[in-house]
């Protein structure tokens, strides 16, 4: 009976465990990418377009737009950058957004968002909530 009372508390807590995984890796792809781009600097953008497409890991067959961006640099110099973060609405033509860019090479820009795998945390989320909720439950039962 014992090893069917560790089942029952071990089983859900695999599920904890995991979703406790999926949610660090949604995390810390994001405090990796903010922390590369730590030294960059800010400047204002004024929007020239969107890229616009269905497809990604993101989109789930809906549609998605990136801005396409003219900024100038610390020197004063012209540069053009295209986000790599998409969203589920266009961006206005001729708006001014911020833009992060590395002084060391200013091709080099992105919109200074912090970006969390939304499906990968979700999932961890729910697994982790699983997971505790049976451990409670099992466990109060159970002892």
């Amino acid at each position: 009976m014992d090893s069917l009372k560790l089942v029952f508390v071990v089983l859900p807590g695999l599920f904890l465990v995991l979703g406790l995984i999926l949610a660090g890796l949604s995390l810390s792809a994001s405090f990796r990418r903010k922390r590369s781009m730590a030294g960059w600097a800010r400047a204002d953008a004024t929007v020239t377009g969107n890229l616009h497409g269905k497809d990604g890991p993101g989109s789930n067959g809906r549609d998605r737009f990136a801005a396409s961006y003219e900024f100038e640099d610390a020197n004063g110099k012209c540069w053009l950058g295209q986000s790599d973060v998409y969203s589920p609405d266009q961006s206005i033509i001729g708006e001014r957004i911020a833009v992060l860019y590395n002084p060391a090479n200013p091709a080099e820009s992105t919109l200074p968002v912090f970006v969390i795998a939304k499906g990968r945390m979700a999932t961890g989320l729910i697994l982790v909530l699983f997971g505790a909720g049976a451990i409670t439950m099992f466990g109060s039962l159970l002892w």
